[in-house]
């Protein structure tokens, strides 16, 4: 035991002395350090009340009350009085505090176990020490030959054995250094002090606190009222004196319920993000572990350019990276212009019959439509990377649908960040929006022109291309227009958005920039006659000029031109278009080509064959609508257990889900959406619905309180984050955190 004080009988009523313990060790002497709270416990024991004796010896009623229930006996004076003896009504104490009762007396009437401090307010017979310490344990007459002068009934030539202190009758076979620590049953001379048996360094963190050591009769009592480290219990204490407060014994949830369990991810939870091509799509984490949009990680397959046969009533599908022609389809008349939605399926715009068709990027997502257990569609069965006349197939399933909305004369088309396409009609002088599932019309705008083309802006606005009439600014929200015209001669082909924000136009003037900011216009110079423009990320704008049959590249901030890239005569380009590499592509109509250039080396790099007369306008790659219009991206975790490691069997237990919750940064203009779904095996929850997008985030808030939404029971919960970017500044929100909350149950 680290015990406090030695002797306290000399130190003045109420000091308020630091106790010590051990070397270099002190504690103050509060209340918090003594059981029951409400007391100091000074050096003298000025929590007790009693009669000091006088100097006469004299002595006062003793009616000694302490702290917690421990008796405090009262200081004595230095020597006993002359006349103190010790009274045998139990209960009753008025023997000095010399160390016997009775001087000389032993065993008699008036000296037994329980005379002169017997029952003294709760420290009678404390851990087996003799209520009356002076007189205690009266052994009878000594044997013959013994030698016990403390009474205990060893000593010198005793039967029990010998004394290691014949002089105190708590010690016999084993004495402790009392000089070291105020060990029970150690001589001292009144008084209490604090007191701990563990370590020092334990008392006053958590539960853990100092006890109180009276002393009684000349002896030391227990140490009464200290609280050792106990194992950690789930009480919202420190138990174990450690500094930490339910540790290792709280549910995932930080309760107590064990049957919460909460799963996080983040870099400062326990499993940190991961974007696999599996889980998500346009994303990827930053230096800080958080999920950002990030467009170099977009696997859906966009490494194709769509190529518009219009001679042929075709479309040819052409790998970007290998420059094979890996699918054509035979669709409606006089095809012009493609436009490759967020799943990298195109939308194809026919000038001859008005009609809209939508085609199917990955094989997997074709459906049988004649039941014989496959997927009928075009391939290169010959190894000869070009598809002939026979590799096509009648009734390609690949090909979702086509629809005839109005017009006859189907001639610009764009894709907006909800993945519906606008189709503009010539002569109706009209826009239809059509949703992606079936081609149902479920918008549409009367323009001042006739649309030749068009594209879709950073903030959704749709520009449309008039030839000869001017520039329309279609607002997709009001359905409304605007018509700006430059302050030039006229003759657009044409249209595309730049990384800024600006409008170019590829016409029989050159390359124009409109401005809609400053509603200005700039003509770039040194640009000859130009058709289809095409805009990068590397910040420049290259249109292609089908009389030299070159590709000019110009700077988009300054318009200056950057000099040309020669295709070969007589290819007469009438389209241009990036990939996801960074190559520019030219449509060559005269030669029914597709030519591949590297704008870092100015030259070409590959020429390969598709259909008759090729002849597109457009975004054929997606290029504009994945790095401009909708820059967007996704990711997705399931929630769950693969196996349970509880007391029930894995198959009796599954999660009722309360909660997801994310922590996000939002620059203005990004956000979230949230969207979930549930399944006891992976099986079953990928053959599951999904919910409806909640959100976005902000305008709503985090936690989704998922008991006010539906059933969420099972063992698995997936969870989908679409991010968002700004639309005007393109900056990407920020996933930091995100977790799922349930509670598991028993399934009878």
């Amino acid at each position: 035991m680290l015990c406090g004080l030695c002797a306290c009988s000399n130190a003045p009523q109420n000091s308020a002395q630091p106790v010590q313990f051990g070397a270099g060790f002190n504690i103050p002497t509060t209340a918090e350090s003594v059981p029951g709270g409400d007391k100091d416990v000074t050096d003298q024991a000025d929590t007790a009340t009693a009669a000091n004796a006088d100097a006469s010896g004299t002595t006062d009623t003793a009616a000694s009350t302490a702290d917690a229930g421990v008796a405090v006996d009262p200081t004595a004076d230095a020597a006993p009085g002359p006349d103190s003896t010790a009274s045998g009504d139990a209960g009753s104490a008025s023997a000095d505090a010399g160390p016997t009762g009775d001087a000389g007396s032993t065993g008699d009437a008036g000296s037994t176990g329980d005379a002169g401090q017997a029952a003294d307010a709760g420290v009678a017979a404390d851990a087996g020490l003799a209520a009356d310490t002076a007189a205690s344990q009266d052994t009878g007459p000594t044997p013959e030959g013994c030698t016990d002068n403390d009474k205990d009934g060893f000593g010198v030539g005793c039967a029990n054995g010998p004394d290691c202190d014949d002089t105190n009758p708590h010690f016999s076979g084993l004495c402790p250094d009392c000089t070291k620590a105020n060990y029970p049953g150690c001589p001292c001379a009144g008084g209490a002090a604090n007191c701990y048996s563990g370590a020092p360094n334990w008392i006053g963190k958590g539960a853990c606190q100092a006890g109180v050591q009276v002393c009684s009769g000349g002896f030391w009592g227990e140490c009464a009222g200290e609280v050792l480290p106990l194992p950690e219990s789930c009480n919202g204490k420190d138990d174990n004196c450690n500094g930490l407060v339910d540790e290792g014994v709280l549910s995932s949830c930080g309760t107590c319920d064990m049957s919460c369990t909460l799963q996080s991810l983040g870099p400062n939870g326990a499993t940190p993000f991961d974007p696999t091509a599996a889980s998500s799509n346009g994303v990827g984490v930053d230096k800080n572990g958080y999920v950002v949009l990030d467009q170099t990680k977009v696997n859906v397959d966009l490494n194709h350019i769509w190529v518009a046969n219009s001679s042929q009533a075709t479309v040819s599908k052409v790998d970007t990276k290998t420059g094979w022609e890996v699918g054509r389809y035979a669709i409606c008349g006089n095809p012009s212009r493609t436009s490759v939605d967020l799943n990298g399926d195109v939308w194809v715009g026919c000038r001859s019959g008005g009609g809209v068709v939508k085609i199917i990027n990955n094989k997997k997502n074709c459906i049988d439509k004649n039941g014989n257990g496959k997927i009928d569609t075009s391939a290169d069965t010959d190894g000869n990377h070009m598809i002939s006349p026979n590799e096509m197939v009648s009734g390609d399933e690949c090909v979702q649908f086509t629809v005839f909305p109005g017009g006859n004369i189907a001639r610009a088309a764009g894709v907006d960040k909800d993945n519906h396409a606008w189709i503009g009609f010539w002569s109706a002088k009209k826009l239809y929006r059509l949703e992606p599932k079936a081609g149902k019309t479920v918008a549409s705008v009367a323009l001042p022109c006739s649309p030749y083309g068009l594209v879709i802006d950073q903030q959704g606005v749709i520009w449309v291309q008039g030839a000869g009439c001017g520039l329309v600014r279609v607002d997709p929200k009001t359905l409304t227009t605007q018509l700006f015209k430059p302050p030039f001669s006229y003759s657009a082909y044409g249209i595309n958005v730049d990384m800024f924000g600006n409008i170019w136009l590829g016409g029989g003037w050159g390359a124009v920039r409109y401005d809609p900011v400053k509603n200005s216009w700039y003509k770039s110079p040194g640009v000859g006659s130009s058709s289809a423009v095409a805009t990068g990320m590397d910040g420049y704008t290259y249109v292609v000029n089908d009389g030299p049959s070159t590709v000019t590249k110009i700077n988009s901030l300054t318009g200056a031109s950057q000099g040309t890239i020669s295709l070969g005569s007589g290819r007469g380009p009438h389209g241009v278009a990036l990939d996801y590499d960074g190559y520019v592509w030219a449509v060559n109509l005269s030669k029914s080509t597709v030519s591949k250039c590297d704008p870092k080396t100015m030259k070409v790099v590959g020429e390969w064959p598709v259909g008759k007369g090729p002849y597109t306008y457009s975004d054929m790659t997606g290029y504009t609508l994945n790095n401009f219009t909708a820059p967007k991206g996704h990711y997705t975790h399931t929630f769950g257990f693969s196996s349970w490691a509880g007391r029930v069997a894995e198959a009796k237990t599954t999660t009722v889900w309360s909660e997801i919750d994310a922590d996000v940064e939002t620059p203005a203009g990004s956000y979230v959406k949230v969207r979930y779904r549930a399944g006891d095996t992976i099986k079953l929850l990928e053959a599951q619905p999904w919910s409806k997008e909640l959100g976005p985030f902000p305008v709503a808030t985090f936690p989704i309180d998922l008991t006010k939404l539906g059933a969420a029971k099972a063992r698995f919960l997936q969870v989908e984050v679409f991010l968002q970017a700004a639309s005007k500044t393109k900056l990407s929100p920020k996933v930091k955190s995100l977790t799922a909350k349930g509670k598991q149950v028993f399934v009878p």
